[in-house]
């Protein structure tokens, strides 16, 4: 059995080390173009086990809001130089700050911007961010739970297409090759048990607050076991991947075979449900 206790102190350090490398980075060179930024996602929420944060496998969301409202990069040659110049500072910083680190968390930076352009786009609460510069606008107005609802149904929904294309994308995937299909996956696989609790939660904000800990605990409780048993063991092979310094060819495949049967299971529990409500409205 792993005593993942230690690592996951060790890893928690090292994300608040990698917020605070790029809360002191991106405002000395955007300058007067930056408004605000926030840390959100599981980096930034509590650790009850040690799916809750796996580290590569999980990433640290900063999103970052500009003054201008316009790119943060153009398609000019000096500005790709520019992004990856951003990229080695803060990735030198972090380690000058922490040479004994457990990892280099993977940082993902989302321009607020580009979410607000998406109609499905709903903003976190002001208790679900931690807040890294400037004063960011969130609004404290909750849409309709009907609303956030509709949105998360038909992002699972959305899975059926690529659920499909899946053997195509797999069938001849060696080693290395496995990652790529991981790293699309971990998009999909995390938010997809969240979306399928919010169709029966009254309050669908608050399950997205939870962390995965709670959200298996949650599928259990509503019958969903096949789907908590791909969820946690997704994480948990991240983890084997991870610690294996991701040359585990089995840890691979185990991770995208859980992987696949969480949107799997999440697509067709989604599927029950519109097919239970339409059979209420037919007997009305």
């Amino acid at each position: 059995m792993i005593d993942y206790s230690e690592m996951m102190k060790q890893a928690r350090e090292d994300t608040q080390c990698a917020m605070k490398v790029w809360a002191e980075v991106l405002p000395e060179i955007l300058g007067s173009r930056l408004e605000s930024m926030y840390t959100k996602g599981s980096a930034n929420k509590p650790w009850d086990s040690h799916i809750d944060y796996v580290p590569t496998i999980s990433d640290v969301d900063i999103h970052i809001t500009l003054k201008d409202n316009k790119p943060l990069f153009g398609s000019y040659s000096e500005d790709f130089e520019k992004a990856v110049e951003i990229s080695k500072r803060c990735e030198d910083e972090f380690i000058r700050k922490k040479p004994d680190h457990f990892h280099i968390p993977r940082m993902q930076i989302i321009e607020t911007y580009h979410l607000k352009q998406n109609e499905g786009y709903t903003p976190p609460r002001p208790q679900d961010i931690s807040v890294l510069y400037g004063d960011p606008a969130i609004s404290k107005k909750k849409p309709k739970p009907e609303i956030i609802q509709e949105i998360d149904l038909a992002h699972i929904i959305e899975l059926k297409e690529y659920l499909q294309d899946m053997p195509r994308r797999i069938f001849d995937r060696t080693g290395l090759d496995w990652w790529a299909v991981i790293r699309v996956m971990t998009w999909k696989v995390s938010p997809s048990p969240v979306r399928v609790i919010t169709q029966t939660h009254s309050d669908p904000l608050e399950v997205w607050s939870w962390n995965r800990t709670k959200i298996c605990e949650a599928l259990l409780e509503r019958g969903y076991e096949k789907l908590a048993e791909h969820y946690h063991g997704f994480y948990d092979a991240g983890w084997c991947l991870f610690l294996s310094g991701f040359g585990d060819l089995k840890a691979f495949r185990e991770t995208a075979v859980h992987g696949y049967y969480v949107l799997y299971e999440s697509y067709w529990a989604a599927d029950r449900l519109i097919s239970d409500v339409n059979t209420s409205r037919l007997e009305l």
